[in-house]
């Protein structure tokens, strides 16, 4: 059983945002190469089935039962290992998502306890829960397809390599007709991501928005101001509205690229097999096999347009996080260290002792909020724990 989230997550490398996602990686390396390895296995094991069937097709067509039942057992003992591949890659990438994910909420609130008071002057309220709403996804995401990534391409140089010992004609249009596929769908994901990072910053305003109407209420109350600013609010909704509904034109168009292109070459392997197969070039299960391929090449290219689209999307997360984090408190936390004693704060002279619940009451609430800020060092002043300052 794996724990998460880690005890300690580390310093991370903040210098820029692939290095952050590569700090991710290194961190949890173990696991992440193991659903590697169990993701390529399982592809590996898929592109081997139509090789399978196509053989016992042949054996039925040669009337060798004996050649019949071996490969029967053979496609039996692949599809079970393709169940356990499958499990324990589907178990990997769960861990490996939940795992980036955490570890990036860990270091954010770590940072955030260190800023104090410095974190609402530079980045907005709205910017931070975007970072705990979504980035940490997208990061999670960018370590989980990692796995189904790289397994893809080994998958797809496999079933070319076959293709091309079955029919060289047919291993050339898959070899060449992958990389156009991926390079047809490649105009589409930057207006994805542009249209994703607007309705990004529409989010983060917003819940700023709500954030500045909760805390102003009774000022709000007040003055008769609620119509106002509610009328505000829901002007700034319906722009994330929108902004979402301009992010989902773009990926249907996505997700229907992703379908009708890797259908025509489906089509026209099977078209050129079949007329090959009719000529006598290759054999009935063959022809059987290279459908196979063609439609099981449907996964592994899905997959990759996939992986363009997450590790973009974890690199665009991974920037913002990383301004957050490079962030410097404007009053540095102390460095001595000290065996114990009181914590007093000198200016107010409040005392706070060990072992004991402490609650400070004053007459204006910002007094007590600087008090506060002075004991955990957010703001300047005259403050000892101890003997120590």
């Amino acid at each position: 059983m794996r724990s998460l989230p880690e005890a300690d997550p580390g310093l991370p490398d903040i210098r820029s945002p692939l290095r952050y996602l590569w700090w991710n990686a290194r961190r949890q390396a173990r696991a992440l190469l193991a659903g590697i390895g169990f993701a390529t296995l399982w592809w590996l094991v898929q592109a081997l089935v139509p090789a399978v069937l196509g053989k016992g097709i042949d054996a039925v067509t040669a009337k060798d039962t004996r050649a019949l039942l071996t490969w029967a057992s053979i496609l039996l003992g692949l599809g079970l290992l393709q169940a356990f591949t499958g499990i324990m890659r589907h178990r990997m990438a769960v861990f490996n998502w939940l795992s980036a994910a955490y570890r990036t909420v860990q270091v954010t609130a770590r940072q955030a306890a260190r800023l104090g008071a410095t974190l609402p002057k530079k980045v907005s309220t709205g910017e931070v829960v975007s970072v705990g709403n979504s980035d940490i996804a997208h990061i999670g995401s960018s370590m989980d397809i990692l796995l189904r990534g790289t397994g893809s391409v080994v998958a797809i140089v496999a079933v070319t390599v076959i293709l091309l010992t079955t029919s060289v004609p047919l291993g050339l249009l898959v070899l060449f007709g992958v990389p156009l596929m991926a390079v047809a769908v490649s105009p589409l994901l930057k207006p994805l991501h542009r249209r994703q990072k607007r309705q990004r910053e529409l989010t983060g305003e917003l819940s700023t928005r709500a954030a500045d109407i909760v805390a102003g209420l009774r000022v709000l109350r007040g003055i008769g101001g609620e119509q106002v600013f509610a009328g505000r609010y829901g002007e700034e909704s319906q722009r994330v509205r929108h902004a979402g509904v301009g992010v989902a034109r773009v990926e249907s168009l996505l997700e229907g690229a992703q379908i009708l292109l890797p259908g025509l070459l489906i089509a026209v392997v099977t078209g050129i097999g079949a007329t090959f197969a009719v000529g006598g070039e290759i054999s009935t299960g063959d022809l059987v096999a290279l459908y196979g391929y063609a439609a099981f090449l449907i996964g592994p290219l899905r997959t990759l347009t996939e992986a363009a689209d997450k590790l973009t999307k974890g690199h665009v997360a991974a920037r913002r996080v990383i301004r957050i984090l490079a962030i410097e408190p404007e009053v540095a936390g102390g460095t001595e260290t000290s065996a114990g004693g009181v914590l007093r704060d000198c200016y107010s002279g409040v005392t706070l002792q060990p072992g004991m619940l402490t609650a400070v009451a004053a007459d204006a609430p910002e007094e007590a909020a600087a008090i506060a800020d002075r004991l955990g060092r957010y703001a300047p002043g005259d403050v000892t724990f101890g003997a120590v300052e």
